[in-house]
This record gives structure tokens, sequence and C-alpha cells, in this order.
């Protein structure tokens, strides 16, 4: 019996005879779960998506998809392969955005990461008046998941990372601070308690709380001072999301509170749809700014660094 390949072999194989076809195919057939579904997604014959298949489990002497009869499903080395597949398909939309927006614009490309709170602290309200001022630079904004915000570093989809200030700065990255931040509490305009001054613990703890994810520095906070004031446990909103929208949604009915970062709120807060509390609970966090690499900086991407900089 032959060894198994090593890496070298797979990398160079792939390398020498991989093509950006057996990428699209196996993030397709993973997503959709049938040859059949997946040649007419990507308007191929079946055939031809069955035959890209082998080649790739021929250039990785292993098998990638269980055949059964309602289709196909992915094996560990499938799932082993489909972020690198993803991060080359990416890679690639990120490359004909840049060389489009090159030749016909000349202004360049900026890829930003945001997490929640630095959109609603750092780029709400300020991104008509960046279109306006300069109209040939292309920015592509994605969301960051608040648990990984500096995934744009690792897979290097990013050019500016907008933040909270890290406490540990990637090598090779820089932090500029650009906004200051702290947990507060918030709830509709018709909540009860929107027109008391500064509602006590004892108070807060007749309502109803939405509730961040666990680990969160809202929950955080939350969790101690549910502890620390002895509130039921009815107090709880059994409904966990972090989606901006709807938090707004559920406190915009009047009929619950929040711990958030001022930030995420701003924008609510601003449009007088939700009331921020003077409360004992409201703690100062660390700044919002964005993560860059000025030194390796374009001038787009410095253009923009800039920009939030001056805002």
């Amino acid at each position: 019996m032959m060894p198994a390949p090593d890496a070298n072999i797979l990398m160079n194989r792939l390398l020498l005879k991989g093509k950006v076809r057996h990428m699209l195919v196996l993030v397709r057939l993973i997503e959709l779960g049938s040859m059949r579904r997946t040649a007419t997604a990507l308007n191929m014959a079946q055939p031809a998506v069955t035959q890209i298949v082998a080649e790739m489990e021929a250039l990785l002497e292993t098998e990638l998809f269980f055949r059964h009869a309602r289709g196909v499903e992915p094996t560990e080395a499938a799932k082993d392969l489909l972020p690198v597949a993803h991060r080359i398909l990416d890679a690639l939309r990120d490359g004909a955005e840049a060389v489009a927006n090159r030749l016909h614009n000349h202004g360049g490309l900026v890829r930003i990461s945001s997490s929640p709170a630095a959109l609603g602290g750092m780029l709400h309200g300020r991104l008509d008046d960046f279109a306006r001022r300069y109209p040939d630079i292309q920015v592509v904004i994605v969301e960051a998941s608040s648990t990984t915000p500096l995934h744009g570093i690792s897979d290097g989809t990013a050019d500016i990372i907008c933040t909270r200030e890290p406490e540990v700065i990637p090598e090779g990255w820089e932090f500029q601070r650009c906004v200051e931040d702290a947990l507060v509490v918030v709830c509709g305009k018709t909540h009860p308690l929107a027109e008391v001054k500064h509602p006590t613990l004892a108070q807060l703890g007749t309502g109803k709380w939405l509730m961040n994810h666990v680990g969160s520095v809202a929950r955080n906070r939350f969790e101690e001072v549910f502890v620390k004031a002895g509130w039921p446990q009815s107090v709880r909103c059994q409904i966990v999301m972090h989606i901006p929208k709807l938090t707004r949604e559920m406190l915009e009915s009047g009929r619950y509170l929040a711990i958030l970062p001022r930030s995420v709120a701003a924008s609510w807060l601003g449009e007088g749809s939700v009331c921020e509390l003077k409360s004992d609970i409201n703690t100062p966090l660390a700044p919002l700014g964005y993560l860059w690499r000025g030194k390796q900086a374009g001038t787009a991407i410095s253009v923009f660094a800039r920009f939030l900089a001056e805002s």
C-alpha cells in the first residue's frame, strides 16, 4: 500500500493542476448537496461537475463527497478545504473589484471590516460625505463578528479594521483612536422608565431585559448587576441576538431594557426612538478606532484612514 502524500506534494499538485473552478464547485456542492443542483446553479452540465469532483479527488488522493440517493455529503477532507476555497474565491472577487475600479475610476479600493459598535459609532452618517468628497475611491464594507473582530487580519480580507482598541496590537498594524465609548442602559421612548431621571437598581429590576451573547462585555456587566442587585430570573428576555436592527425593533416596542455600547445605539439615540438612562450600571469602555498598516498603505487606504481620523 502506497503511503498517503504529504502536504508539500499536495500543495504542488494544487499549484500545478488545481483550478479556480475546482474551488467554486467544492463550495457550491457543499452548499447545495446535489450534483444536479450545483450544475444548474453554475450553468454547467452535470457530467462536468462530476468530472471536476473526480479531478479534485484524484489530485488529493482522498474522497471528498459521500454519494447517496438524495445527493452528496462532504467528507471531513472536503470540510477542511472549504474555508480555503472561500478565501481563494473572496480574494479573486476583491482582485476583480480592485482592477475594475482602477480601470474605470483610477481611485483604488479600500476593504473595511467593522464591528457593530464601530459601524454605529464611526461610520453611521459619514459615508455619504466620503462618497461625495472621493467619488473615485471604491469602499467595500463588511460587518465583522463581535467575537472575532480581527478576522480580517488573519484571512487577509481587510485593509482597515474598525473596532474597539484591542489589548494587544497585531504585529505590523497600528491603532488610531477615534471615539470614546461606554456601556449604557437604553430603552424605548415609551418605556415606563424613560421619564425617570436616575432609576435605581430596584426600579431597573422591575423591567424586562434583552440579553447579549454570553462572554460579551455587555452580558458580563448585566450578570454582575443581576447578582449584585438580586434580580429575579423573570427579568431576562429569552431572545438572545446580536443584530442591531432587531434589538432596536424590540426596544422601540417600549417593553424592554438593554445594556449596550453607546456607539451601537448612537443613531437610535440621535433620532429619539431610544432613550439612554442615567444609571449606576453605565460604565466606560475601551475607545473605538481603526487598525491599519500605515507604512504599507496605498493612497486610497490612506485617504480613508485620514477621513476616519478627521471625523
